[in-house]
């Protein structure tokens, strides 16, 4: 029937970025009107009233459209565009999995594993922006963090084969240069994803493998200025030594 749904039904193409665009996202200054999309897009499957289905049915559109986009982004090993990435990261934080469904899942989370290690790599980019630019960059990171410890916490299952990549790339966000009150917030979700990987009940070799190394990390950042900061490292790096 007809959907009474507040969202258009006309179908709409999401941008691939070419070129220098590509490899390096977070230089591209279009990518913030793609950003707000997605947020507006979360706001909207945030919605708890209405019919039981509708969330189910925007969803399906919306997953439609997105699957063949992160196909190609697989297909070519390049860092997913920014509004993508985000899109992926909202959903998964504002859906009940259960709804996404497990094979849309598989094919969700390397994006967002993607945009992972690409952040943990260039956050000085971010820095280097505009304060309204460089604030929407670290909402996008916030998301994506999000969207990591939501899956930590109710379906480690789907981030098993990622664990390795997952390590490294927390460790570089959790890392000494990181000072600035507007990173605090990752900061705390990114050592939060530590502590709970520690625990991940199928991946005890890829854990016992970085331990050294998480530790080490972590040490480092113990002086940080901010309390909460150092209160969130001093109980991440206790799980990790008791492993």
């Amino acid at each position: 029937g007809k959907s009474i749904c507040p969202f258009s039904e006309v179908p709409i193409l999401l941008r691939q970025l070419d070129g220098p665009s590509q490899r390096r996202p977070l230089q591209t200054s279009s990518f913030t009107a793609y950003v707000l999309s997605a947020s507006a897009y979360s706001e909207v499957i945030s919605v708890q009233n209405g019919t039981p289905f509708w969330r189910q049915r925007i969803s399906h559109k919306t997953l439609a459209l997105l699957k063949p986009v992160l196909q190609e982004q697989a297909r070519t090993q390049t860092p997913p565009p920014l509004g993508t990435l985000a899109l992926v990261c909202h959903m998964i934080c504002c859906l009940p999995l259960s709804l996404i469904g497990s094979s849309n899942m598989e094919q969700l989370i390397p994006t967002a594993i993607a945009g992972l290690v690409y952040f943990s790599k260039h956050t000085v980019d971010a820095t280097e922006e505009e304060e309204c630019v460089s604030s929407i960059l670290y909402q996008t990171l916030m998301v994506i963090l999000g969207c990591l410890l939501k899956v930590l916490s109710t379906a480690p299952q789907f981030l098993t084969r990622f664990i390795g990549v997952i390590i490294p790339s927390l460790l570089l966000l959790s890392s000494p240069g990181h000072t600035s009150e507007l990173y605090i917030p990752a900061q705390v979700l990114a050592l939060q994803c530590l502590e709970l990987i520690s625990s991940h009940p199928n991946a005890q070799n890829a854990v016992m493998r970085e331990k050294d190394q998480v530790t080490a990390m972590l040490s480092g950042v113990a002086d940080h200025p901010s309390s909460i900061i150092r209160n969130a490292v001093v109980q991440t790096r206790n799980v990790w030594y008791t492993i």
